[in-house]
């Protein structure tokens, strides 16, 4: 006596990925894409390699059982978060000077391990409820047969592009004849100077710098007995920078909390 399971052919979860699968060739195409454009390649490692990992990738989103687009979107998200974080581990263990970066490629590869681990419960919460067909549904149709003219990508986004871009008009192109611009080390150091002196313009905007004594040649000032008005206005200005670059370095670290205010005393260098 023959099984139902003896007859029933075998379970394709790599037909998602054939032009004539369950879904939109069109819309899967374009997830295939996105997956791709999160892959972490690197262009110093063999060929082969590189296409080992991204056919690793849809073989992972196969190993998911996508039922419907809104799945595969799931998938997607859930592989490019799991990619992230095999991305920064590797640069957290493997770089060649730290200097403390590490944390932060660690504290980021966490995060994105996190979410890949919720991303994946979604999916396992959604299939874990069947389906709901609308009332209505079209019936099957085969992908592979001459398409409808209206329907395909570039004239249904030519279709919106005018809908949007109905009351608007649209940048105009750079002249074909603009000369190509070559960036000297002459003019890369003029350009550090100006931003340079713009930056320190905006830090000292609203003090009186030209009745400031005691500002040494870095920007800092060492703190006195008996300051001016200027001079404490000038030291109160560069705690406050002080206090807002510590802060902005642990954020490059993954440290996410407010720098411990310190007292100041006769003496001491503020930067």
């Amino acid at each position: 006596m023959t099984s139902a399971s003896d007859t029933q052919p075998p379970y394709d979860r790599a037909v998602i990925l054939n032009e004539n699968g369950p879904f939109n060739p069109s819309f899967m195409d374009e997830a295939v894409r996105t997956l791709m454009r999160t892959m972490p390649l690197d262009d110093t490692e063999p060929k082969g390699w590189q296409d080992r990992r991204m056919n690793a990738a849809l073989l992972a989103m196969t190993a998911l059982h996508p039922r419907d687009e809104i799945e595969v979107m799931y998938g997607v998200q859930a592989l490019a978060a799991y990619h992230a974080a095999a991305a920064c581990w590797r640069l957290g263990m493997n770089l060649q000077r730290p200097c403390g970066n590490s944390i932060r490629h660690f504290a980021t590869a966490a995060s994105s391990a996190r979410a890949f681990d919720s991303m994946i419960r979604a999916i396992e919460r959604r299939q874990a409820k069947p389906l709901s067909v609308p009332q209505g549904r079209p019936e099957p149709q085969a992908w592979d047969t001459a398409p409808d003219p209206a329907q395909e990508p570039a004239q249904v986004m030519r279709h919106w592009e005018g809908r949007c871009l109905r009351e608007q008009v649209g940048p105009q192109p750079p002249p074909a004849d603009l000369p190509d611009i070559e960036w000297t080390p002459e003019a890369l150091a003029l350009a550090e100077d100006l931003l340079k002196k713009a930056r320190t313009d905006k830090e000292n905007e609203g003090l009186d710098i030209a009745n400031t004594e005691g500002i040494l040649p870095g920007g800092g000032m060492i703190v006195m007995d008996d300051p001016t008005q200027n001079q404490m206005l000038y030291m109160g200005r560069r705690l406050a920078l002080m206090y807002r670059r510590e802060y902005d370095e642990n954020l490059r670290k993954g440290i996410n909390k407010y720098p411990r205010i310190r007292g100041i005393k006769t003496g001491d260098l503020i930067p």
